[in-house]
């Protein structure tokens, strides 16, 4: 794989200039598509410089139709593409409006490849933490990078495995040229595919282009309905359907638009080290699923799935955060004020063999701020100890009721 460095050649700012951060800060990878039919790292550059007032172009890699890849920063740079995630994130724009155009084969070749080596370069970043543009805080709205990144981390998977891709459509889905007469929620095929697209254009953001009918598209065809003056149902009729053929398409910012620079909330983003943890395919997993899992009660198993979710989205509505199931800075934060939730005290717990196990007792290693892998081993009898010899209790490394209820101030 061969990269043009262009760090030093493209236009950047006569005074301004791009903060810095160590490798280790960058948690996830951010792909890109410029919205544009075609352009290059100096348009680009020119016109984040000349237009938006940034430093200097806001990608650290842009990858042509031909498959060329051209490096524009250091990876340490952090520049602007996705707003309070800039800091934690490295991005890659891909020339292209995919809204309407596909990937060429080099350039998805290309792509895969540099995502592959920054993914060994960054032994903290794994597959699951490339994300589109769209899947960041706050990005919902914005039709970008417009491919289906369900099936983009699938085929890395299953490049890093050896095997081949899993994509994600059903079995159901329809390609060719057959057009149902009526396309609602649950639907997958070319017709739908053709929907999306055409809501697109006329910048009523259907979510990923990717032929699914799911509730994003089907949100978008009600708003299409609204503004239209068409009976609001979410079902693409023939009324619908010849609406969307005359209906006159809005003016939509190309490019990178300002809001992808941060805001001053981005000191809360940049001081959060923890994932940002959200619905994904292939499912995101880890301990730290499991913490929130048992803090909205969820089933603990780990995986990141549309149960859990579901739950985060609840979980935010009652905390009067953005109902996004996406746990950024302001959930995590919410969620650590209820660590406590949901675990009362049952019993005592003390070293013993074998260790004891439990939510209880993963309970008590959050609020002593140790490793909470929930098993009661010397560690934790230890921190136990500690805690009670701080408040004058029985030093025993036993905690029963007292020790439990002084614990969480009960």
């Amino acid at each position: 794989m061969e990269i043009i460095d262009k760090r030093n050649e493209l236009p950047s700012h006569p005074t301004k200039t791009y903060r810095r951060r160590a490798l280790s800060a960058i948690k996830n990878i951010a792909i890109h598509h410029s919205a544009t039919t075609s352009g290059s790292a100096e348009s680009f550059a020119r016109y984040h410089v000349n237009e938006l007032d940034w430093p200097g172009i806001g990608y650290h890699f842009v990858i042509d139709k031909d498959g060329d890849i051209i490096q524009c920063h250091d990876l340490e740079v952090i520049s602007y593409h996705v707003g309070n995630s800039n800091s934690r994130a490295l991005g890659i724009c891909m020339v292209g409006d995919f809204r309407t155009q596909q990937l060429t084969d080099p350039q998805r070749k290309a792509t895969l490849n540099l995502i592959l080596d920054l993914v060994d370069q960054l032994e903290h970043v794994g597959i699951n933490d490339v994300w589109g543009h769209q899947e960041f805080p706050g990005y919902e709205w914005k039709p970008c990078p417009s491919v289906n990144m369900e099936n983009i981390r699938a085929e890395l998977l299953s490049i890093q495995k050896g095997g081949s891709p899993i994509y994600y459509r059903s079995p159901s889905y329809i390609s060719g040229r057959r057009k149902r007469t009526y396309l609602s929620i649950g639907d997958q095929g070319d017709d739908v595919l053709a929907l999306q697209e055409r809501l697109t254009e006329l910048n009523f953001k259907p979510g990923d282009v990717d032929g699914i009918f799911g509730k994003i598209t089907e949100d978008s065809v009600k708003r299409f309905q609204r503004a239209a003056s068409l009976n609001i149902d979410g079902v693409v009729g023939p009324l619908t359907r010849e609406a969307l053929k005359s209906y006159e398409a809005v003016s939509n910012i190309e490019l990178a638009s300002p809001t992808d620079e941060a805001d001053d909330q981005e000191s809360m983003y940049e001081m959060e080290s923890r994932r940002l943890l959200r619905l994904l395919r292939p499912y995101m997993r880890g301990d730290d699923i499991r913490n929130i899992q048992q803090k909205v009660g969820a089933v603990e198993d780990g995986i990141y799935g549309p149960s859990t979710a579901e739950l985060v989205r609840e979980f935010q509505r009652k905390n009067n955060l953005v109902s996004d199931g996406i746990v950024g800075p302001r959930t995590w934060q919410a969620l650590d004020r209820t660590s406590t939730r949901g675990v009362p005290y049952s019993r005592l717990l003390f070293l013993n063999n074998p260790y004891m196990q439990g939510r209880d007792v993963k309970r008590i290693q959050e609020a002593l701020t140790i490793t909470a892998d929930g098993i009661y081993g010397p560690l934790t009898d230890q921190a136990v100890k500690s805690f009670q010899r701080r408040e004058r209790l029985n030093v025993d490394g036993i905690v029963g009721e007292r020790t439990w209820n002084r614990l969480f101030q009960a």
